[in-house]
């Protein structure tokens, strides 16, 4: 039977529940951007937030200040693209720039269809391209210019090489006025970093402001099957000193301008990350600039990088295109595991902990959907003692109700007498009202990291299950309506419709069936609420939620029933022994 607080708890859980999905758009997405510290103090660094309508923007995917100003150059090649093959990635590289990279693709994660999952948009351009600041308004590039490199020479455009050792790729420029440029990358097989080393030689005359920027223009393709999904997950961030300053894209442009000691800049998605990383020395100042359409985002990252005066200079970089695996990014030691979401302060060390246990049992459990049902079992046995007597203390509070309505029509005239004639009666008998609303308390800041975890996390993308459900990140929908129903959408998942099944014979088991009008309706308005609001969450969510529900009803059934029945037998006779001493008072 759903007594006052059993209902009160599953609306604060549905509360929580509806939410979720909205979290990232409400409670951050739609706050201005700010800056975040993540170690030591606040640096003294100035930022700086302009904000531009959409409707103005000329070009979404490039700055304000576009390239300009041609450089007469000695001798220019014929511009080739070259694709480098590692243990990891696919990765175009184009002699435009000094090698800007056109296109990535992760050779271990696939698309919905099956497919590589191609991070760049088609015709992406000037990724790692070098300009030169002349004015606020004008910029020095060199992005649509080829370079020489010996190692093209070599190969046609679009060949493959392949990395099976540290290999090195150089690209050099000389122009005119015996200005020179030599930029060269090295990579590795293993991992989604490689190196990137500039080298500038007679300056000065290219660059009257004396710095330079190594850029990332253009931002991330659509590479998740709910679209929304994908871009309420867009992110450009800077890390400035200690500062990690981020903007959420949104319809309305946004850029921000942070100056101090420069470390990388970043851009994500809801499973992926490139980055720019100063690491011979900071950079001077971040640019980053982002908005989105209702199906395309735009967004773009600059690192401003000072040079000295003289007649040549150094600088060595660290470019990161990975998926956005916490193990991963940390083991890099540069701070981007913080731009993974885990959820509020409180829920982040569950998440994490729960992340790091489901890793951990995958390493002697082959599959995510078995590690699941495991960790349902594991959670269980640790719930066991709440689960007993939130069951224990619901019985009781059935046994009750008679002597309740008996107080009730007694003091219907004084609530304060009835107040304290119950909470005595509760005592006596050693009932607890909120008893029945511990183990689902408990299990609100769980279900809401779980929720986290199967949302974000790049090692369930894709996991697959058996029979219908192919990927425990997404809802495990077997086929779409032609309309929408508000809450639960336009697509019929199957495992939230065994989870508000199991609810209705929990409830039966409970006794709610034969309870008044008004708890049977309840009892049908939970499960069907539940069906509607978990319709869109992850099939791993669902899955852990359904089998959690099963185990419920095999320990009441095999445990906690034969030990509670015969606590409310001695109540029974204790009830009774009280209502003969009343009657022959």
């Amino acid at each position: 039977m759903f007594d006052r607080n059993m209902v009160i708890a599953f609306i604060l859980i549905a509360l929580i529940m509806i939410f979720m999905p909205f979290y990232q758009k409400q409670f951050i997405g739609e706050r201005e951007p700010v800056s975040e510290t993540y170690q030591g103090e606040p640096s003294q660094d100035r930022v700086k937030e302009t904000e531009t309508d959409f409707s103005q923007t000329q070009s979404m995917s490039k700055p304000v200040n576009a390239p300009a100003h041609p450089v007469p150059i000695a001798m220019s090649p014929v511009e080739k693209e070259l694709v480098i093959s590692t243990d990891s990635y696919f990765l175009t590289l184009s002699n435009l720039g000094g090698g800007t990279v056109t296109q990535f693709r992760f050779k271990e994660y696939k698309t919905f269809q099956g497919n590589q999952v191609h991070l760049l948009k088609p015709g992406a351009a000037g990724n790692l391209g070098i300009e030169f600041p002349v004015s606020d308004t004008e910029t020095l590039s060199f992005n649509d210019i080829p370079f020489q490199s010996q190692i093209y020479e070599q190969y046609s455009n679009l060949d493959t090489l392949y990395v099976n050792r540290p290999t090195t790729l150089s690209f050099s420029l000389t122009t005119g006025d015996n200005q020179e440029m030599i930029r060269t990358f090295t990579f590795s097989p293993e991992g989604y970093a490689f190196d990137l080393d500039l080298k500038l030689k007679n300056y000065t005359t290219l660059s009257p402001n004396m710095m330079y920027t190594l850029n990332w223009y253009d931002g991330f393709a659509i590479t998740e099957k709910s679209v929304d999904d994908d871009l309420n997950y867009s992110y450009v961030y800077s890390k400035v000193g200690e500062e990690l300053t981020h903007l959420q894209l949104k319809e309305k442009e946004q850029s921000i301008r942070t100056d101090g000691d420069a470390r990388w800049v970043a851009l994500r998605s809801k499973y992926f990350l490139a980055s720019i990383v100063a690491e011979s020395r900071p950079g001077i100042r971040t640019e980053i600039y982002g908005t989105r359409s209702k199906t395309e985002r735009f967004f773009n990252a600059r690192l401003f990088m000072h040079l000295p005066a003289r007649d040549e200079h150094e600088d060595q970089f660290r470019i990161v295109i990975a998926p956005l695996d916490e193990s991963y990014l940390t083991s890099l030691g540069y701070g981007h595991e913080h731009v993974m979401n885990w959820g509020w302060k409180l829920i982040k060390p569950i998440s994490v902990g729960i992340l790091k246990l489901l890793r951990f049992m995958r390493g002697f459990i082959p599959n995510y959907g078995v590690v699941l049902l495991l960790f349902s079992f594991l959670v269980k046995i640790i719930l066991y003692p709440l689960t007993h007597k939130s069951y224990e203390s619901m019985k009781r509070m059935q046994e009750l109700q008679p002597l309740l309505a008996e107080l009730k029509e007694k003091h219907a005239n004084n609530p304060q007498a009835l107040n304290q004639e119950t909470m005595k009666m509760y005592k006596e008998y050693g009932v607890n009202p909120l008893g029945g609303c511990l183990p689902m308390l408990f299990q609100m800041p769980l279900l809401y990291a779980l929720f986290i975890v199967f949302r974000t996390t790049i090692e369930l993308r894709g996991a697959s299950f058996v029979w219908w459900i192919k990927d425990l990140s997404t809802p495990d929908v077997i086929f779409t309506l032609p309309f929408s129903i508000p809450l639960y959408g336009d697509g019929v998942a199957v495992l939230p419709i065994i989870m508000a099944l199991t609810m209705i014979l929990q409830q039966k088991m409970t006794g709610a069936s034969q309870a008044n009008q008004q708890q049977k309706i309840m009892m049908w308005f939970m499960p069907i609420f539940f069906l509607l609001i978990f319709n869109n969450f992850p099939s791993g969510l669902n899955l852990y939620y359904t089998v959690f529900n099963l185990l419920t009803i095999l320990q009441q059934k095999l445990f906690i029933n034969p030990s509670v029945h015969a606590k409310l037998a001695e109540q029974r006779e204790k009830m009774n022994a009280g209502q003969k001493r009343t009657k022959k008072k």
